[in-house]
């Protein structure tokens, strides 16, 4: 579709300027007061990638991190993370991303995640789910105690959120194989989509952060607890059916009462 088009070419022509920009930290306030950061890298890559799908699609709306991230979902509205892991890319950690979404009435159809330190791009529509141009697939079901789980970083909205990694971290050792945190939710849907992790749990935050990947992951066939996602916002997304049966019944339990 034209919008994928648009949407990849302008991620990869983004990252041209992260690639080559500022990586100099500078305190970014946030609303409980945590240390957070933006570079110029961030705010030259998102007005790039607006201007490329304005001009396309100039009468869609844009919901992006740095400039419009009070902006309404409207019937065509689009989603920018222009560098989503900026404190990794700060700090020359290779795990980050460009990543946006496009959107009818609020429902994806159209994603692009580009890691590039790696020239890695993934997209998806409606057809399925792409690793530069290639098909792929979440993996195949095993025993929750062989699964790579990767979750993100501790949060800074909810001090309920935070606690409840905490339990996760502690408490659900021993029900898998290892825990993984790269610091960029790029990363942690790319590699569950591509079938190098098995589970991602996510506090929701903005729609910048985790709509491309959720919708990446979930038409490469991964699969989550809605209701769970609805009345919580916390995602379970899992590789398959299996799998996410195993961690509603035995890691869900163990930090759900928190809420």
């Amino acid at each position: 579709m034209r919008e994928l088009e648009v949407l990849e070419s302008a991620v990869r022509r983004a990252a041209g300027i992260v690639m080559g920009g500022d990586r100099s930290a500078k305190d970014k306030g946030t609303a409980i007061g945590t240390y957070d950061v933006v570079t110029d890298s961030d705010v030259l890559a998102e007005r790039s990638i607006i201007d490329d799908i304005l001009k396309e699609f100039p009468d869609d709306t844009i919901i992006s991190e740095e400039t419009n991230p009070d902006a309404e979902v409207s019937e065509r509205s689009w989603t920018i993370d222009p560098i989503d892991g900026t404190m990794n890319y700060t700090r020359g950690i290779p795990f980050f991303g460009i990543q946006g979404s496009f959107m009818e009435n609020g429902v994806p159809k159209a994603s692009a995640i580009y890691l590039p330190v790696f020239d890695e791009m993934f997209t998806a529509d409606d057809s399925g789910a792409y690793l530069n141009s290639r098909r792929i697939k979440t993996a195949a079901p095993r025993d929750l105690g062989k699964c790579l789980l990767s979750t993100g970083d501790f949060s800074r909205r909810s001090q309920t959120f935070r606690d409840a990694q905490a339990v996760i971290f502690h408490d659900c050792y021993s029900d898998i194989a290892r825990f993984k945190v790269f610091g960029a939710a790029c990363t942690d849907f790319s590699y569950l989509a591509c079938g190098r992790t098995d589970i991602h749990i996510r506090f929701l935050n903005r729609m910048w952060d985790f709509m491309p990947g959720l919708h990446i992951a979930e038409k490469a066939g991964a699969v989550y607890d809605k209701g769970l996602q609805e009345e919580h916002g916390i995602l379970v997304m899992c590789s398959s059916k299996e799998v996410l049966g195993q961690a509603m019944d035995r890691i869900v339990p163990k930090f759900i009462q928190l809420f």
